[in-house]
C-alpha cells in the first residue's frame, strides 16, 4: 500500500504557478454552483490501488452540496488556487458527518489515520514528499476538539481537530467553521507562510477499513496577497 507520504506527493504533483499580479483583498466561492465549471476546477486524487472515495455534487439552499462517502476507500477531491505572499486567508465552510467513524483507534497511529471529513490547506511545496507543508482541518472520531498534532508521516503536515465525534454520537447537523489559515499556519510552523497553493477535501476510511459519509458546502476564501493569486 502506498504510504500517506506518497498520498501527499500524489496531491500535490501537477501544481502549477502561473505569472500572478498584486490583487485586492477578495472573497471566492471555491464550490462552483454550476456542476460542469466544478469538475473542472476540482480534481480528484488518490491511490490506484486503493478504493476511491465517491464524491457527488448536489445543489443544496445555499450553493453547491459535495458528499463523499468512503468504503474503506481513500481519495481528496483537490482545487489549485495559488496565492502569493498571502497577507489574509480566511477560510470558512459549512460541514456535517452524515455516518461516522467509530473511534475505537487513536488517530495519532497508523491504525487509525483517518478522517471522516477534512478541509486541508497546502501551502509551500516540494519534489521531496515530506517537505510540502499542509494544514488539516480534520473531523476526528477519537481524538478531543481542539487537539493540534502532526501527521505521523511527516512534521510538515499539522493536524487541527475542529469537531470530534464517533458514529452514533452525532445529530447530523451541519456546523460552521471559519480559520485564519495563515494565523494557525505561523502557530504550528513558526513563520509566515510563503504560498498558499491549493484546497482540498476528503473523507477515508481505508486504514479503519470502515464507512464515512460527509457533506461539506459554503467553501470560500477571504484571501488578499502580496504576489498576487492565480486560479481563484
Amino acid at each position: 500500500m502506498m504510504t500517506r507520504v506518497g498520498f501527499f506527493w500524489v496531491l500535490i504533483a501537477g501544481l502549477t504557478t502561473f505569472g500572478l499580479g498584486a490583487e485586492e483583498s477578495q472573497r471566492i466561492e471555491l464550490f462552483d454552483r454550476n456542476p460542469d465549471h466544478f469538475s473542472e476546477q476540482w480534481r480528484e486524487r488518490g491511490f490506484p490501488l486503493i478504493a476511491p472515495t465517491q464524491y457527488r455534487i448536489q445543489p443544496g439552499k445555499s450553493g453547491s452540496v459535495v458528499r463523499g462517502r468512503s468504503d474503506g476507500g481513500n481519495r481528496a477531491l483537490f482545487r489549485e488556487s495559488t496565492v502569493e505572499k498571502p497577507t489574509v486567508a480566511r477560510l470558512s465552510w459549512r460541514w456535517r458527518v452524515t455516518q461516522g467513524l467509530k473511534g475505537e483507534v487513536s488517530e495519532r497511529t497508523r491504525a487509525g489515520d483517518d478522517f471522516a471529513a477534512r478541509v486541508f490547506v497546502v501551502f509551500e511545496t516540494s519534489i521531496v514528499p515530506t517537505r510540502t507543508r499542509a494544514i488539516n482541518y480534520v473531523w476526528a472520531a477519537k481524538e478531543a476538539k481542539a487537539s493540534v498534532f502532526p501527521s505521523l508521516y511527516t512534521n510538515q503536515v499539522a493536524h487541527i481537530v475542529l469537531r470530534s465525534g464517533a458514529a452514533g454520537d452525532a445529530e447530523r447537523a451541519w456546523f460552521a467553521e471559519e480559520r485564519d489559515v495563515l494565523a494557525d499556519y505561523e502557530s504550528f510552523f513558526g513563520e509566515p507562510a510563503a504560498v498558499i497553493s491549493a484546497v482540498a477535501i476528503m473523507v477515508d476510511a481505508d486504514n479503519t477499513a470502515q464507512v464515512a459519509e460527509a457533506e461539506f458546502t459554503g467553501l470560500f476564501w477571504e484571501i488578499s496577497s502580496a504576489g498576487g493569486i492565480s486560479n481563484p
